[in-house]
C-alpha cells in the first residue's frame, strides 16, 4: 500500500501550538504539533486496483494488522528511572502529543470528514460500457427472412457506453452511445447485410414530489456535515478534559510529594525529640515514659510517612499514564518530577462572565447545536418522503443506420425469361460502413424522442410515516439534551465559583494556621527547654503544625484543580495553557458535484 504525504483537508484536523515554560524536554517543541501523519492520510490513503486485486486472493492477513495482533510496544512502561524535572507546562505539551486516548478521540473527527465525502459521493459520475457479441443458428421457416437458405443466422456484436449521474435537482440524468453490427441471412426481409445501427441519447428520471425540494439531494451532505462539526467540537472537549485531567493529576502529585516532605519533616523533628529524650533518661533528667512518647510518636510518623510515598508512587503514575511519553534511553514511560509549586493564581471570579463565556465557548454547547441542526434536516428528509411518488420521464436522440447492399433478388416479381429478377431497391441513404451511420447521427433527420410520467402512490406509507415519527423523537431527544446540557454546564460554573470563593478563603485561614503553629512549637520548644512542657506536649504542637502545613499545601493544590475545572467548564482552558486549535481548508468540492 502505498504511503506518502496527503494534504490535509478536512476541519477535523488540528494543529496544537504550545506556549512552554523553562527548560522543555527534546520530545517537545516551540513549534506546532500536527496530527501524525499516519492519522492524516487515512483520508486519502487507498490500494490501486492492483493491490485490491491481490489483497483479495492472499489468504493472509495484511502486515500491519499482524504487526498489531503481536505488539506489546505499550505494554508494561511504568517501571522506575531516572526522575525529570517536568514543569506543568511540559506536561501538558508532552500529553498533547502522546496521549493514546486522545489519539483515539483525534480519528473520530477524521471519521466524519470521510462521512462527507461519502454522503457526497451519490453525486459522482460513473461511466458505463458494455461488450457483447452471440450468435444464434436455427431452421428457417421462410424463404422472406432465410433468403432460400435452410438456416437463419443472426449474429451480432454489440458495445455500449455511457455516463450517467445523480443531479442536484434529485434527478437521474444519462448519456448513452449505442452501436450495434447485425449479420443476418441476405433475404427480402432484410436486403442490408451486415447492417450498423448506431443511436445517441440522452434520459432524464426528474422526481416532482418525493425526492425533489430546493437542493433536496443535498440534505444527506448536510447532514454529514453537520456531524462533522459536532465532532470537531466533541474532539475539542476531550482535547479540552485532557488538558483540565493533566493538571488536576500534576497538582495531586505536587501535594503529595510536598504530603512526603511534611511527614519526612516531622519524623525528622520526632527522632531529634527521641535522641534528645533518651539522652536526658540517661542522665536521670526525663523519666523512660517520655523515651517511649518519643518512640511512639516516632513509629507513627514512619508509617504515615510510608503510606506518603506510596501516595507519591502512585500519583506519579497516573501523570505518566496520562502523558504517556517514552524516555528515549529506556523506552520506558518518563518519570514525572513536578517543579511548579502551588501559588495563588490571579483570576477574576464572576458568575455572570462565567456563564457567558461557557455559553460562546463551551464545545459540549456548540457540539450539541449542530447535532439539532442534524436532526432537523433528518427530520425534514423524512417529511418528504411522505409524498406520494411523481417522476417526469424523458428521453431524446439521435439514430443512424448504414450497411451493405446485398443485391437481394425481388422473387415476387415474376421473371421474364432469360431475364433474372430484378433486385430489392434499398433506400441510398443507409448504404455505406459503420462511419456512414456515424455520420446520420449529426444529419438531424433521424431522432427519438419521449416524454411522460409515473406515478406510484402507497396505500398507507408506513414505513415513511414511521421514519418521520423516529426522525421527530430523535429531534427531540437532541433538544432535551441540548437542555439537559445547559443546565449541567450551569450548575457546574455555579459550583465552580462556589469552590474558588471558598478555596481562597481556606487558603488564607490555612496561612493563618500555619504561622500560628509555627509560634506555638516555638513557644512550646523554648518551655520545654526549661522544663515547663512535656515530651508530650511538644509532640502534640508539632504535630499540629506537621497538619497545618500540609493543610495550607492542600488549600493551593485544591485551589489549582479547582481553577482548572472553572477554565474548562467556562470554556477558557485550552485558551489559558496556549493550546491553540485550528481548522484545516475545507475541501474544496469537485465540478461534477456542482450540478
Amino acid at each position: 500500500m502505498r504511503r506518502g504525504r496527503v494534504k490535509v483537508l478536512r476541519q477535523a484536523l488540528v494543529c496544537v501550538a504550545l506556549s512552554l515554560c523553562g527548560t522543555a524536554f527534546a520530545e517537545v517543541s516551540d513549534q506546532p504539533l500536527a496530527p501524525p501523519a499516519t492519522e492524516v492520510r487515512l483520508l486519502d490513503e487507498h490500494p490501486n486496483w492492483l493491490e485490491a486485486l491481490e489483497g483479495s486472493w492472499s489468504s493472509e492477513l495484511p502486515d500491519d494488522i499482524r504487526e498489531a495482533k503481536s505488539s506489546n510496544a505499550h505494554f508494561g512502561l511504568l517501571l522506575n528511572a531516572s526522575m525529570q524535572p517536568t514543569t506543568l507546562s511540559q506536561c501538558i505539551a508532552l500529553a498533547l502529543k502522546n496521549n493514546t486516548g486522545l489519539q483515539v478521540q483525534r480519528l473520530n473527527p477524521i471519521a466524519a470528514a470521510n462521512s462527507v465525502r461519502r454522503a457526497r459521493a451519490i453525486f459522482d459520475p460513473a461511466l458505463f460500457a458494455t461488450i457483447n457479441k452471440d450468435r444464434m443458428n436455427r431452421p428457417a421457416t421462410t424463404f422472406l427472412t432465410a433468403g432460400g437458405e435452410n438456416t437463419l443466422i443472426n449474429q451480432n456484436f454489440t458495445m455500449n457506453a455511457g455516463v450517467r449521474k445523480l443531479l442536484l435537482t434529485g434527478g437521474d440524468f444519462s448519456v448513452q452511445f449505442n452501436n450495434n453490427r447485425l449479420y443476418t441471412n441476405p433475404s427480402v426481409a432484410n436486403p442490408v447485410v451486415p447492417v450498423y445501427t448506431t443511436s445517441l441519447g440522452a434520459t432524464l428520471q426528474q422526481p416532482l414530489l418525493r425526492n425533489f425540494g430546493w437542493q433536496y439531494a443535498l440534505l444527506l451532505v448536510e447532514v454529514a456535515q453537520n456531524v462533522e462539526q459536532a465532532s470537531f467540537f466533541q474532539y475539542v472537549a476531550a482535547l479540552t478534559n485532557l488538558v483540565a485531567n493533566v493538571e488536576r493529576a500534576y497538582w495531586t502529585l505536587v501535594l503529595a510529594v510536598e504530603n512526603v516532605r511534611v511527614q519526612e519533616q516531622g519524623l525528622s523533628v520526632a527522632q531529634e525529640l527521641l535522641r534528645q529524650n533518651e539522652g536526658k533518661y540517661k542522665v536521670g533528667a526525663l523519666p523512660q515514659t517520655a523515651v517511649l512518647e518519643a518512640q511512639v510518636d516516632v513509629a507513627g510518623r514512619e508509617a504515615l510517612l510510608i503510606q506518603a510515598r506510596n501516595g507519591v508512587d502512585v500519583a506519579r503514575d497516573t501523570v505518566r499514564a496520562l502523558i504517556n511519553a517514552k524516555d528515549e534511553d529506556t523506552g520506558i514511560l518518563l518519570m514525572i518530577d513536578p517543579i511548579d509549586r502551588p501559588t495563588v493564581e490571579p483570576f477574576a471570579i464572576d458568575l455572570e462572565r462565567s456563564l457567558q463565556s461557557a455559553l460562546a465557548q463551551r464545545p459540549e454547547l456548540s457540539a450539541a447545536r449542530y447535532d439539532i441542526e442534524a436532526r432537523g434536516l433528518q427530520r425534514k428528509a423524512a417529511q418528504n418522503q411522505l409524498l406520494p411518488q411523481l417522476n417526469l420521464v424523458a428521453g431524446i436522440g439521435l439514430n443512424g443506420v448504414a450497411g451493405t447492399d446485398a443485391k437481394v433478388r425481388n422473387s415476387f416479381v415474376s421473371p421474364t425469361p432469360g431475364v433474372p429478377p430484378p433486385t430489392i431497391p434499398v433506400n441510398p441513404t443507409v448504404i455505406g460502413g459503420y462511419g456512414d451511420a456515424l455520420g446520420l447521427l449529426s444529419d438531424g433527420r433521424f431522432y427519438n424522442y419521449a416524454i411522460g410520467a409515473t406515478v406510484q402512490v402507497p396505500i398507507d406509507n408506513a414505513q415513511a410515516k414511521a421514519d418521520y415519527t423516529q426522525a421527530n423523537i430523535n429531534l427531540a431527544q437532541s433538544k432535551l439534551t441540548m437542555q439537559q446540557l445547559q443546565e449541567s454546564v450551569t450548575l457546574e460554573i455555579k459550583n465552580s465559583v462556589s469552590n474558588l470563593q471558598s478555596d481562597l478563603k481556606s487558603i488564607e485561614a490555612t496561612r493563618i494556621a500555619r504561622q500560628l503553629a509555627e509560634e506555638n512549637v516555638r513557644n512550646q520548644r523554648a518551655r520545654y527547654d526549661v522544663g515547663l512542657a512535656t515530651t508530650k506536649d511538644l509532640l502534640d504542637y508539632t504535630d499540629r503544625l506537621t497538619r497545618a502545613q500540609f493543610a495550607e499545601v492542600q488549600a493551593l493544590a485544591t485551589y489549582h484543580r479547582n481553577l482548572a475545572e472553572m477554565r474548562r467548564v467556562e470554556g477558557t482552558l485550552l485558551e489559558a495553557r496556549n493550546v491553540v486549535v485550528e481548522r484545516a481548508t475545507q475541501e474544496k468540492v469537485p465540478w461534477w458535484a456542482m450540478f
